[in-house]
């Protein structure tokens, strides 16, 4: 067993709760900035660039993130360190102690399957990624494009990605045509309506000069995921049950915090969305989740099979969310 910490699921959600908008903020901004893009462009072309090019474009700027009856207002600025990497802060307007900034790190390892898959570069909070296999995502999205207008006094290109079931969102994206910078994005249900959105309000490009994410076979840090995957998902994992698409891409296992109960961790995606399973020792049952819970896009879910909580987390509908709790099996 790893002596690596697995975070429980309990620090998971306060930490979820405590820095959501920063996190989702940082999640959005690091993946949807792209190279240039002509308005000839077509959809496949637009997402392949933004896959391959990543966090490569530097600004200022405000935007707005809604859901429910909540709206905040936050700040970003990207700038380069003195190593040349971007670094990319975020400032809330009504609460500027609310400050979070991170070094993005746009890279990708390869998998089994074929996906060029994005770890380092996406929040947890709310992953949202598009891998280089288009034909297959075209399985169970529909890609169209979607009436385009003005944002933050710039003109943006739309596209809808449309889920063909509800075992996940639907989302509508607008680019600024020249950068392909994301400008609005909304999270749609499977009866169409706004689970969440964001827009920018105002926005400052600078030069960029941040070469596109490298594909990534060796490194240490894509091993360390996959290192004990085939096993642990024939031990946990009834893929045959799992909803079309989802596959596991990574799996991690250790102690929680400074304790004995052990935890492991899986990430499983549809090359769109994105969901953890956590699978951990129980001591305290009157802690478990054995339940639904909803936090704004995110769904939580779990139950527990004799001496183990069973927890799917992640941006996904309930019904996607219960269909992966009830593939896990404990020997």
């Amino acid at each position: 067993m790893s002596n690596a910490r697995v975070v429980s699921m309990c620090e998971y959600q306060a930490s979820a709760a405590r820095g959501i908008t920063v996190a989702l903020a940082a999640f959005f901004l690091s993946l949807f900035p792209l190279s240039q893009v002509s308005a000839g462009d077509s959809i496949r072309d637009l997402l392949s660039n933004f896959v391959a090019s990543g966090a490569s474009q530097l600004f200022d700027g405000t935007f707005i993130y809604l859901y429910g009856d909540q709206v905040q207002t936050i700040k970003v600025h990207r700038s380069l360190n003195n190593k040349g990497m971007v670094v990319e802060s975020f400032t809330h307007i009504d609460q500027p102690q609310d400050s979070h900034s991170r070094v993005l790190v746009n890279q990708y390892c390869s998998l089994k399957n074929g996906w060029q898959y994005q770890f380092n570069a996406i929040s947890s909070s709310f992953p949202f990624r598009v891998n280089n296999q288009f034909e297959q995502l075209q399985e169970y999205y529909t890609f169209e494009p979607v009436p385009s207008g003005k944002v933050a006094d710039l003109e943006t290109r739309g596209i809808g990605i449309k889920a063909s079931d509800p075992y996940r969102y639907s989302y509508k994206l607008w680019f600024e045509p020249q950068s392909a910078t994301l400008m609005k994005y909304q999270l749609l249900s499977a009866d169409n309506k706004i689970v969440e959105q964001y827009l920018f309000t105002d926005i400052t490009f600078y030069p960029s000069v941040i070469a596109a994410a490298s594909e990534q076979q060796i490194a240490p840090t894509c091993y360390q995921r996959f290192t004990g995957l085939q096993q642990a998902t024939e031990k946990y994992l009834d893929l045959q049950s799992f909803p079309v698409g989802y596959e596991p891409v990574s799996y991690r296992k250790g102690r929680i915090g400074h304790s004995d109960r052990h935890a492991e961790q899986f990430q499983i995606s549809d090359g769109l969305a994105d969901v953890s399973v956590f699978i951990e020792d129980v001591i305290d049952k009157s802690k478990h989740i054995s339940d639904v819970v909803r936090m704004g896009p995110m769904t939580v879910a779990g139950k527990t099979i004799g001496t183990h909580q069973i927890t799917v987390i992640g941006a996904i509908p309930v019904e996607g969310a219960l269909k992966i709790l009830d593939s896990i099996k404990v020997p």
